[in-house]
């Protein structure tokens, strides 16, 4: 399966897949697609990532696969084409929350930080600020 840009049509199904894993999808809207690498089939998006970029670092936001498609690998290759972009962008540590993926990222180079370690332009993203609760893990690569 294809990794690749996501489009404005791919909003409705980034969202559903989000909001069907409980996860925060309130402040998505087309601008923030832009900013998303997504897997489709034939039915339409299956799986996702988003990327946003601010400065020198980077928020890794939103891993979802649609839980029929899980293990085949499609997560961790979704993570390894965002971590391949904020190479591009010469973004050199990227941050994620997670109350649920701890070990799955730990696997992949990722390491636990106190949320006051937090750049302050990841502390200004909706995703810290409002979205994830406190309770959520804070992580860093590298």
């Amino acid at each position: 399966m294809r990794i690749e840009p996501a489009r404005r049509s791919d909003l409705a199904g980034i969202r559903w897949l989000l909001e069907y894993d409980g996860l925060p999808s309130s402040d998505l809207d087309d601008s923030a697609v832009e900013s998303f690498l997504v897997c489709r089939d034939e039915k339409g998006v299956v799986a996702a990532v988003g990327l946003e970029l601010v400065g020198r670092v980077a928020l890794l936001r939103s891993l979802v696969v649609d839980r029929e498609m899980r293990g085949q690998g499609l997560g961790g290759k979704l993570v390894a084409a965002a971590e391949a972009l904020a190479s591009r962008s010469e973004v050199e540590s990227i941050y994620l929350l997670t109350t649920t993926a701890e070990e799955f990222f730990r696997t992949r180079g990722y390491r636990i930080v106190a949320r006051a370690e937090a750049p302050a332009e990841i502390q200004r993203t909706t995703q810290f600020s409002a979205l994830c609760p406190s309770t959520a893990v804070l992580m860093v690569k590298p």
